[in-house]
């Protein structure tokens, strides 16, 4: 009898701490201030995948705004504005590379190892913890977001592709074998290839050695810090060019190329942002995913950087807004002025004022 007892006791005490902990949850429930993040998670995608909607679509922070993000498919298979990706691919596509992919790889082979890496995110040494996300990619206006009632975005988490990681930090190549003169990384000898280390691959087995490949709809590009060294190396030459047109001596030449190259920075890859309320710009902010020192303006002229991991960028200096457009821009640029680097990034967590 004392036994069954003690067993109604245990069993009562143990009710009653339900109960109140139901209620305490309850209470702390009601009085939690929650964040007014919009992120992507809410929106159902299949893990290490990618999707890009056909139509624009809409995510809501709790108890605040629902944002409309602008997405199209273009007839190519490509996007533009607002693509959906759960991807983390830190490392060169290996169905392009030597000696682990195809022979004659196919349009559509070339295509879905390159999107692996565009529609992933570079997140540095640990995988991606944030769940989905977007990638967006930027042509003409069309890389935006609307508000349903003007208010503060005071800020978002960016960070660079998988793809233009790697472009940017080794070029579309990778090998062991760096051609001094254009700065390209060389393929070798089909019988002597330049096998390096894939990188970023931890294991440095034979296995993982190979010949890297990443092609972009530009060609082949070479890293952020070839370009500065051409760029020191043609500033140089035509310094040294101008001195011998104005007569100056061979030594008053050497000096003046000297300097030109010595004072020549170059090599950036950057985001701009623009805030609209009923179709009035209410500012411009600047955030650098890749810049070499001393290229950028400050705050950023110190930075010598390409970004591998998510950041903060506070767009709280556009005011309040109901429309936000994403720009991109790039040292790197073909003979009209148009940007070679591949024009993505990615973005999550965007924080709206309460």
């Amino acid at each position: 009898m004392k036994k069954r007892y003690y067993l109604y006791k245990l069993t009562l005490l143990l009710t009653i701490l339900v109960f109140t902990g139901a209620c305490a949850d309850e209470i702390k429930e009601s009085s939690i201030e929650y964040p007014n993040d919009v992120v992507f998670d809410e929106l159902e995608l299949t893990p290490f995948t990618h999707k890009t909607p056909d139509a624009a679509f809409t995510s809501a922070a709790y108890h605040s705004g629902v944002i409309t993000f602008n997405a199209k498919k273009n007839a190519d298979g490509s996007h533009s504005g607002f693509a959906l990706s759960s991807r983390n691919y830190r490392s060169y596509p290996w169905s392009l590379s030597i000696p682990h992919g195809y022979a004659n790889p196919d349009d559509a082979q070339i295509k879905e190892a390159v999107d692996s890496c565009i529609y992933s995110v570079f997140s540095g040494t640990y995988p991606n913890q944030l769940g989905a996300f977007a990638v967006v990619r930027v042509e003409g206006d069309e890389a935006c977001f609307t508000l349903d009632r003007p208010r503060t975005v005071e800020h978002v988490l960016v960070a660079n592709t998988t793809c233009n990681y790697l472009l940017l930090t080794y070029g579309s190549r990778y090998s062991s074998s760096l051609d001094a003169t254009t700065q390209a990384y060389l393929p070798g000898q089909p019988e002597s290839p330049a096998l390096v280390r894939n990188p970023n691959i931890p294991d440095a087995s034979s296995s993982k050695f190979g010949v890297w490949h990443l092609p972009t709809s530009h060609g082949d590009l070479i890293r952020l810090e070839g370009q500065q060294i051409l760029h020191k190396r043609q500033k140089g030459h035509e310094a040294a060019e101008a001195a011998r047109a104005d007569g100056k001596p061979e030594s008053v030449a050497k000096s003046d190329s000297t300097t030109a190259a010595t004072n020549a920075v170059d090599g950036y890859f950057k985001l701009i942002v623009k805030g609209f309320n009923a179709g009035t710009p209410t500012g411009s902010v600047e955030y650098y995913l890749a810049t070499l020192a001393k290229v950028a303006p400050a705050p950023y002229s110190e930075w010598n950087i390409i970004q591998g991991f998510w950041a903060k960028v506070d767009l709280s200096a556009l005011g309040e807004v109901d429309k936000v457009i994403f720009y991109l821009d790039s040292s790197d640029k073909d003979a009209n002025g148009n940007m070679r680097t591949p024009p993505y990034f990615c973005l999550d967590g965007i924080r709206l004022s309460k």
